[in-house]
């Protein structure tokens, strides 16, 4: 009877021993996922690309958070040379590699500051009626931001830059130039298209004052 045991053991020993080796020697070949935030990212060219990491992540099936991995491949400018699509990579300990790519704001290095370029929009409207009830109710320290235009009709798989629909922002301390880069848009969109999306721009200045709600209606035929 001990023999039958013992046997069972070192049969059971062997089995575990070589479904160990087994899952040892299964090679990872899933890449990395690299996840991007919703924040704002603005670039001009020449910049230090470590501008272009911010709100990148990038988990791994087996390694966990390596985030650390991730680097910029490229920047490559849309026509408009407005925006840019960046093209990162991220590696995990088995030499798996994931890509993945996202639209960013972009100026070339001799091109015009965030808020000098106007974009070519079928028309240009004032205020409205809300808009201008929302300003008066704001109290004065509070920043305000101003869009080029309400409604937006463009191509689909036409280039445009959400940004340069911004025509100014005031406050009673901080500079436009700064508070650019602290705009916000809320509202889901497909830069593909087709549909009718509205899309909020806000701001916050360092004092934590609040703008109002600029209002942009965007379709994409």
């Amino acid at each position: 009877m001990k023999k039958v045991v013992l046997a069972l053991l070192i049969a059971g020993c062997i089995a575990a021993g070589g479904l160990y080796y087994w899952m040892g020697t299964q090679e990872d070949t899933v890449p990395p996922v690299i996840s991007f935030s919703d924040e704002l990212v603005l670039y001009r060219e020449g910049d230090d690309m470590e501008l272009l990491l911010k709100g990148v992540t990038a988990q791994d099936d087996v390694d966990g958070d390596v985030t650390d991995s991730v680097v910029v491949e490229s920047v490559l400018p849309m026509k408009n040379q407005t925006s840019a699509t960046a093209i990162y990579y991220a590696k995990d300990k088995s030499n798996n590699i994931g890509q993945a790519s996202r639209r960013i704001e972009y100026r070339p290095a001799d091109g015009a500051d965030w808020l000098d370029y106007e974009p070519e929009t079928e028309s240009q409207t004032e205020q409205t009626e809300a808009q201008t009830d929302e300003f008066a109710q704001l109290p004065p320290e509070n920043p305000r931001i101003y869009l080029t235009t309400d409604h937006y009709t463009v191509k689909a798989g036409e280039d445009y830059s959400l940004l340069s629909f911004v025509k100014d922002i005031t406050d009673d301390e901080d500079g436009p130039d700064w508070l650019y880069y602290q705009i916000h848009i809320a509202g889901m969109h497909d830069i593909n298209g087709p549909g009718t999306y509205e899309l909020y721009y806000s701001v916050v200045d360092r004092d934590d004052n609040m703008s109002n709600r600029a209002k942009l209606t965007l379709t994409i035929e």
